[in-house]
């Protein structure tokens, strides 16, 4: 049995060991998915509830995280026959999408990248301007009400470590690392907490504040396996090569270092090989339950939300040192948590009599929280909440690839996304950079002087 074929049954085996639930308590743990809970103080006092409604970061992020754009390794020297002479292909192919070759049997691939996201928008709310308003309890006619509108940030940078060993038959087996650190600060801004009940409201300011976190460490763990299924045409110019990246839950989800959810993501790459050349990339990407979808642990874990995955582009050789690469990269989510503003409806019976209209109507659509709020102005806030939609983001990649040395293949590049659409988790031009070197393997490795037969 082939090498690549053992991977994928070792991979399905693990798919089936998903399922177990788990959680956090927000009043005492330090965890980045606790740190909007804690500042308006809902994981205070305990509810599960509150607690539930205010992490309204947690799935939405946590959904898009795991599936940013990696940084792809150069499959190394293609070798092209012009006029029946084997002639070096000069274009270093795309950075952030693979290409359809093999790097070559007996080859090892080494790269490092770094990538820098900081990100502005959620689902097309600034998240330095997100209402929130929530019901804290509810004892007979007496409720408490919190209003603020949180301001947040979140910084995102990330490291990939990248192996890529090329096997017999033209294939080849990835593994990447992605060693990753996260910032996250967030206030409450004009907190007010209103004691509601049948004689009317009691507004009172709350100690609002600022509550910074950061987390580093490993992530989510993706082994990537490629097979060629045919090179020729003109000068063996065009390729095409399948796949499929395996992504195992080995980040710590809880602080937005890992999805918590396996991944797998079947794939297809096609190219043709020239001084322009064009290719493209179609894909799906499938993912089993995840706690960021359930932090409380009060109902069941939902799969990570997933989709079709698409890149289409184009690379020029400037010249045998320097490639230019352009890509669209588009990914979409199916049914996954967003971010919306509605309008906030009281529960509390004294409220819904005050206002009259059962606080559902507001008077003042979107009201700033004040000490003069009355029951009727509770139902004119505004609040974000968690809706389910789905919904496809597309950005722009591109990038430089320099090889300083004609005879060696070490590649250097440079690279810059941009988010073309304002949905999903939105990030300002995100820089990036890496190297890689492509070397050959001793060939006293035992499994590289097996017979084909063996793979």
């Amino acid at each position: 049995m082939n090498v690549a074929r053992k991977m994928i049954f070792i991979s399905i085996g693990c798919f089936a060991c998903v399922g177990a639930k788990a959680q956090v308590n927000c009043a005492t743990s330090t965890k980045l998915v606790c740190l909007v809970p804690y500042n308006t103080h809902a994981a205070l006092q305990g509810n599960s509830s509150a607690t539930s409604q205010t992490s309204i970061f947690s799935a939405p992020i946590g959904a898009q995280l795991s599936q940013l754009p990696l940084a792809a390794s150069a499959p190394g020297a293609v070798i092209l026959t012009i006029h029946g002479n084997p002639e070096a292909y000069d274009n270093l192919g795309p950075v952030l999408v693979d290409r359809p070759d093999s790097v070559g049997q007996g080859r090892l691939v080494l790269g490092f990248s770094a990538q820098q996201f900081n990100f502005n928008h959620l689902d097309g709310v600034g998240i330095g301007s997100v209402p929130l308003v929530y019901q804290q309890s509810q004892q007979g006619i007496v409720g408490q009400t919190y209003a603020q509108t949180v301001h947040a940030s979140l910084k995102y940078n990330q490291y990939v470590l990248l192996a890529t060993v090329g096997l017999p038959k033209k294939t080849d087996i990835s593994v990447i690392v992605p060693i990753t650190r996260v910032s996250i600060g967030v206030a409450a801004v004009n907190p007010f907490l209103y004691l509601v009940n049948a004689e009317g409201v009691t507004p009172g300011s709350v100690t609002g504040g600022y509550t910074p976190g950061s987390a580093s460490g490993v992530g989510d763990l993706v082994v990537n396996i490629k097979h060629v299924l045919w090179s020729g045409g003109e000068a063996g110019r065009g390729s095409l090569a399948v796949g499929t990246a395996l992504r195992f839950p080995t980040g710590d989800a809880l602080n937005y270092l890992g999805s918590g959810a396996y991944g797998f993501n079947p794939y297809v790459l096609a190219a043709y090989k020239a001084k322009f050349s064009p290719h493209v990339k179609i894909g799906y990407q499938w993912n089993t339950d995840s706690v960021l979808l359930n932090i409380t642990g009060t109902g069941p874990n939902q799969s990570l939300p997933g989709g079709l995955q698409s890149a289409v582009g184009a690379d020029f050789g400037l010249s045998r040192h320097l490639t230019l690469s352009a890509d669209i990269l588009t990914n979409e989510f199916q049914n996954s948590p967003s971010i919306s503003q509605v309008p906030f409806i009281t529960t509390v019976s004294g409220a819904a009599a005050l206002a009259g209209t059962g606080a559902t109507t507001p008077s003042t659509p979107c009201a700033v929280a004040s000490s003069t709020t009355s029951a009727q102005a509770l139902g004119g806030f505004c609040t974000a909440s968690i809706v389910n939609k789905t919904f496809t983001t597309a950005n722009f990649s591109g990038g430089l690839k320099w090889k300083p040395f004609v005879k060696q293949d070490l590649i250097l590049y440079g690279n810059v996304l941009i988010q073309m659409n304002d949905v999903g988790l939105r990030s300002d031009a995100s820089p990036s950079g890496g190297i890689s070197y492509n070397f050959g393997l001793p060939r006293n490795w035992s499994w590289l002087d097996r017979s084909p037969d063996h793979w």
